[in-house]
């Protein structure tokens, strides 16, 4: 909650050099609520309304369990997904 401004500024100034997609690395990402969720969905819609796309990669297994709850791997393209277990 208290990092998404940062969030929203940092894609924001990626935004103005008007990039195809943006590749938003949550590697280091240990936790992330509904302020983060609905900061990466605006980010994502405002990629779509300018003919581009945002994509998640390198989620931690708990991130994706998040994404996959509330159904935003559906809409948005999630790279680097651990392999499932055999």
């Amino acid at each position: 909650m208290s990092s998404a401004p940062l969030l929203t500024n940092a894609l924001e100034a990626v935004e103005a050099h008007h990039p195809k997609e943006i590749v938003l690395d949550l590697a280091e990402l240990s936790f992330m609520d509904v302020t983060g969720l609905r900061t990466i969905l605006d980010a994502a819609r405002r990629a779509r309304r300018a003919g581009g796309s945002l994509a998640i990669a390198n989620p931690l297994p708990h991130i994706i369990r998040l994404l996959e709850l509330t159904a935003i791997d559906q809409t948005l393209q999630v790279l680097g997904r651990p392999l499932a277990a055999v």
